[in-house]
């Protein structure tokens, strides 16, 4: 937008900028036409969260738990839970006050009070005066701010029936006052305005209010910062708290599990008689194996004694003499067998049990086979008579080798035995042994299982009392900066609030009147017509307002018209055709878009110049124009220009007025028109005998859209006018409209945009003949930058 347009846009608005910022500055002085006085006042709280602060030595700072740690406490700050206690607080303070003092509440809102509060409610006051119980001591600053003609055990009783009164129900006059009331002070609405933020990155948390008393402002911001350090304590202990409650439920139960299994464990080790599992397993093992080698070293020598025996017996062949002695030395080498078997098995049983009766028999079994042993020898003593063996070898060397087998066959011969049966006593062992160590491997897991999950718990409940002593020393708030007494009232904005009204007002105006200008999408004059159609522009003509004011609208319409007709002589000049008449289509898309009125302009136009013209134009082409309603005095106080149409003026006069009755005719809408195919064809049909060869006829069709019209005599007119208002949009229909026209003669189209705005004119005619005062003149120049423009070369 050039600054000209700019300037235009903002004179031709210029009341309504005016009026605008007039209107909502006024709003704000009568809206504001009462200020009350407003006191502000704010704490300040140290927190310990930025800091970090805790007994947990390797604990790290983490900068998004400390941001959330001042999220959650802002929160705390700002719950219903909170402002409700505050606001009970307050109220139960001032109804306990004997009398207005300024430094909690003025006369003039403690009268308000006590005339709206019902003689009802002060049955919940409590007034006992008994001493303060030590819990409910409170800090020496709390004391300089808490009236001291109020006692304290007192107040903390009114303040619990008040809340339990709050909390009955939604009807009693505390819900009420607090929830549906408007009250400046006691309703959340009041009290929510508290705003809490912190102080950059830091520890402090900053608490502002503003009221209309100071001292209501004072109090109000004391008994939040005390409610706030309550609360806060209490919601952090009671977390940690009950966390370390669920531990120790936790661990009680993995200890009880743990000692039902141990108590298992030790059931079965009873009832298995088993010490150590692993260590007597293991010690059975070693003795069967120790065991299986002797057994099986005791076979081989038992075999190999036999097989010598056996060799010696056959190399015997005594008398009879010889086998009777033999028999008895074979009794009594059976007894001394018999005698070595249970020496053995008593020795296998004193080892294990280490019984003296055991040793005693042993001593006497072995005198036992000492005197059979010594028989044997005597006996053998006898056979030395014979001095050979059968074959012929000495008996004394051969006697001794056989009895020394047998007896040692004997004595293996009862190891093996008693071998045999600690064997069956091992497998006995081995089958209670084998399902005992599955057994016990399946205790011990589930043991294992239970001790860690035990040691896990115990862990965790150690961390939670941890964090229970860390959250005792963090959630301490401290009142560092308390509310400070408000001494003066805080300045009023309304003056600034006016010059804002005013300012936005004026910007807001001018920012609609820039976005209608910018979203503007109608044809408005010929430039932007000629990019959305795409056509060449003949010229445009203004829209005949009433009241032009000081503009010579006639002289403009005339001199716009003549240079139309001068385009289209031009047109001729340039596009030379061998016709004696060259035909001129007039044509619109929609309806009343002044074709008649500018084909006949043309036409007369053209026979001012000398030229012939005839100009057909289809019946009912003229119809009547509803004239609008008066003009809005609104808009005349706003200095806005008549936008009504002056139906008197000579431009739109009926076309008959000024043409003769030979060089204007009107055909019929029918099948001869829709298949005409020129100019001769409609005359015929229409019973028009022309008594002259005209130089033009200019031809008026029927909206495309809404008619019908023959395709073939457009594309063989010598130029083709279409005619568009200015003041609306060019759609798709319109496009569509004129498709198969444009496709057929695009170079003949031209078009001419009817009913611009009066300023538009200048692009055609330059400046416009207008009576303008010397200080206009020169403001219009210093816009345009044309500030010698008037000097003579």
């Amino acid at each position: 937008m050039k600054i000209i347009d700019f300037v235009r846009l903002i004179l031709k608005h210029l009341l309504l900028l005016l009026l605008v910022p007039i209107v909502l500055a006024s709003l704000v002085v009568f809206l504001t036409k009462n200020p009350s006085f407003e006191y502000s006042s704010q704490t300040v709280l140290y927190t310990g969260i930025a800091t970090g602060s805790s007994i947990e030595m390797d604990k790290t700072f983490n900068y998004q738990a400390s941001n959330a740690a001042f999220d959650n406490l802002i929160n705390i700050i700002n719950s219903r839970e909170t402002q409700e206690e505050v606001a009970v607080r307050l109220l139960a303070q001032h109804l306990m006050l004997p009398k207005a003092n300024p430094k909690y509440i003025s006369k003039t809102f403690y009268d308000q009070l006590k005339s709206k509060v019902p003689a009802s409610l002060y049955k919940y006051v409590v007034r006992e005066n008994k001493p303060v119980p030590a819990s409910l001591d409170i800090s020496d600053t709390d004391k300089a701010l808490f009236p001291p003609e109020i006692n304290r055990s007192d107040y903390e009783k009114t303040v619990k029936n008040l809340m339990n009164l709050m909390k009955s129900s939604n009807t009693n006059y505390v819900y009420e006052l607090l929830n549906y009331g408007k009250d400046d002070h006691y309703s959340l609405k009041a009290i929510a305005t508290v705003t809490a933020m912190r102080i950059s990155n830091s520890d402090l948390i900053k608490l502002s209010y503003t009221v209309n008393d100071p001292g209501i402002c004072q109090q109000t911001l004391a008994i939040y910062n005390r409610v706030c350090i309550v609360n806060y304590k209490h919601i952090k202990e009671n977390r940690s708290d009950a966390v370390v409650k669920y531990f120790e439920g936790q661990l009680e139960n993995a200890r009880q599990k743990l000692t039902a299994a141990e108590d298992i464990l030790l059931e079965f080790n009873k009832s298995s008689n088993i010490i150590n599992y692993y260590e007597q397993s293991k010690a059975v093992a070693v003795v069967k194996e120790d065991m299986d080698v002797d057994y099986n070293k005791k076979i081989a020598e038992l075999a190999g004694i036999e097989a010598s025996t056996k060799r010696l017996e056959e190399k015997l062949k005594i008398q009879e003499a010889i086998q009777q002695k033999t028999a008895t030395i074979l009794d009594k080498k059976k007894q001394i067998g018999d005698l070595n078997y249970k020496i053995a098995l008593t020795k296998a049983r004193f080892e294990s049990t280490n019984n003296k009766g055991d040793l005693d028999k042993i001593t006497e079994l072995n005198k036992k086979t000492e005197a059979l042993s010594n028989d044997i020898k005597r006996n053998v003593a006898e056979l030395y008579s014979y001095q050979n063996s059968i074959d012929g070898l000495p008996v004394s060397k051969i006697l001794p080798e056989w009895m020394d087998n047998v007896v040692e066959a004997e004595n293996i011969k009862a190891k093996i035995k008693v071998i045999n049966g600690q064997n069956k006593d091992f497998q006995t062992k081995y089958a209670n042994y084998a399902p005992a160590g599955a057994t016990i491997k399946r205790i011990e897991r589930e043991i294992s299982v239970s001790e860690q999950g035990y040691l896990e718990i115990l862990h965790g409940l150690n961390l939670a009392k941890l964090k229970l002593q860390d959250s005792e020393l963090t959630s301490n708030l401290k009142a560092v900066d308390p509310p400070y007494y408000p001494l003066s009232p805080n300045p009023t904005k309304r003056a600034l609030l006016i010059i804002a009204a005013a300012i936005l007002g004026g910007i807001l105006t001018l920012a609609i009147l820039f976005i209608m200008e910018y979203f503007d999408d109608t044809l408005k004059n010929a430039k932007i017509a000629s990019k959305k159609l795409g056509m060449n522009s003949l010229g445009m003509m203004p829209k005949l307002i009433l009241d032009p004011g000081s503009i010579n609208l006639a002289y403009i319409q005339k001199r716009l018209i003549e240079i139309i007709t001068q385009n289209v002589l031009y047109y001729f000049e340039t596009h030379p055709t061998d016709k004696k008449t060259n035909t001129i289509v007039v044509f619109s898309t929609q309806k009343l878009e002044g074709k008649t009125v500018i084909a006949g302009n043309i036409a007369k136009t053209l026979k001012h110049e000398g030229k012939k013209v005839v100009m057909l134009t289809y019946e009912g082409a003229k119809k009547p124009v509803k004239k609008l309603m008066k003009f809005s005095r609104l808009n005349k106080i706003l200095g806005y220009t008549d936008p009504r149409i002056d139906y008197n003026n000579p431009f739109l006069a009926d076309v008959s007025s000024y043409l003769d009755p030979s060089d204007y005719y009107t055909y019929a809408m029918n099948n001869t028109f829709y298949n005409a195919k020129n100019v001769t064809d409609i005359l015929e049909h229409n019973n028009i005998i022309l008594d002259f060869i005209p130089d033009f006829v200019i031809i008026e069709l029927p909206s495309l859209i809404d008619y019908i019209n023959p395709i073939e005599l457009i594309n063989k007119a010598d130029l083709e006018i279409l005619v568009c208002r200015s003041n609306r949009v060019w759609s798709d229909a319109d496009q569509s409209a004129i498709k198969n026209v444009v496709a057929a003669s695009q170079s003949k189209i031209n078009f001419i945009i009817n009913g611009v705005a009066i300023n538009e004119v200048e692009a055609v005619l330059g400046e416009l003949p207008k009576r303008r005062s010397l200080l206009r003149r020169k403001l219009k120049a210093m816009f345009k930058f044309q500030f010698f423009s008037k000097n003579q070369i």
